[in-house]
């Protein structure tokens, strides 16, 4: 990996792949995420996101490929590199004898970096009592003690698995109020795990999909948007039968009405040759949402190179 890369990147793999016996589960993933941007792994059920994110935690050892994180690689990472790193779960265990009070001062001394005044901003957004036990939480507040310990070390990277499952409305708003709190001062690369699409679309500025254990495609949500847009179109009243563009994708038609998502990086003569017959044409920016819908949530063969490079 070259040195330029490693500079640009916090978190980095190349080429990494895993197998839980004769399974695979991640297949030659490359993976660059910038400085202080903040991610979202996006991917179907199965697709190696809790894997990737678990050894980039260091909790399961690389087979093969690179996994670095400030531009060391991950098993070879210092102590003080390794407390700049934070991983929260879903169904991650806590000591349930412990109070919330008591976690905290756990958690203190373990990070050179702790800020008790935001674990006490956390806490009170969070609206927990710093007296309840661990056990006596629910779902929800165990998830919010366990962001708060990971913010308040002032990690300069967050990994994420799945933080906002099987909990209400009013909990995930307040986790995602919690995130914002915390990073609006602070420089911490995240990297978060989730099928809540509509949770982080207003605090990632970067995406990555993992479609058959591999990268379908990665970047800045800004570049994909610009690239990838849908567009809506009346067809003529008749319509001769013809191949819709290569650059066309998930085309879709209601009657005379047709949409589709277009590569925009592709020859414009492509798609001007069909939109000029046609009437009330709309283009516009594809939504998180429907990023995954188009690279995220697609089985079968993986995804060409042409969709991979932005």
């Amino acid at each position: 990996m070259p040195a330029s890369a490693r500079a640009a990147t916090v978190i980095s793999t190349a080429r990494v792949s895993y197998h839980y016996g004769r399974t695979r589960v991640l297949h030659e993933v490359n993976l660059d995420v910038p400085d202080g941007a903040t991610c979202a792994l996006l991917g179907a059920n199965g697709a190696g996101k809790t894997t990737l994110l678990r050894l980039l935690a260091g909790i399961d050892t690389v087979q093969d490929g690179r996994v670095v994180l400030f531009g060391t690689d991950v098993d070879e990472l210092s102590m003080r590199q390794r407390q700049q790193v934070a991983y929260v779960a879903e169904g991650q265990e806590l000591p349930g004898w412990m109070t919330v009070a008591q976690l905290e001062s756990y958690c203190a001394p373990l990070y050179p970096t702790w800020d008790g005044a935001l674990a006490t901003r956390l806490r009170e957004r969070f609206a927990l009592d710093k007296t309840q036990r661990i056990s006596r939480l629910s779902r929800g507040q165990r998830m919010q003690a366990s962001l708060l310990c990971a913010l308040a070390a002032r990690p300069r990277v967050l990994l994420m698995d799945e933080p906002f499952t099987g909990l209400d409305v009013a909990v995930k708003e307040a986790l995602v109020g919690g995130l914002l709190d915390a990073s609006a001062d602070a420089a911490c690369t995240t990297l978060v795990c989730t099928h809540d699409i509509g949770e982080i679309e207003s605090l990632v500025d970067h995406v990555a999909f993992l479609r058959d254990q591999c990268i379908a495609v990665s970047g800045s949500l800004e570049a994909m948007q610009e690239r990838w847009q849908r567009v809506e179109a009346t067809l003529p009243p008749v319509q001769a039968t013809e191949p819709w563009p290569s650059s066309w994708t998930h085309v879709e038609y209601a009657g005379r009405r047709i949409a589709a998502v277009v590569d925009r990086r592709a020859p414009q003569h492509e798609s001007e040759h069909t939109l000029s017959r046609c009437t009330d044409v709309q283009w516009r920016a594809l939504s998180l949402r429907e990023l995954y819908l188009t690279f995220g949530a697609t089985t079968g063969s993986r995804a060409s190179a042409r969709e991979r490079a932005l």
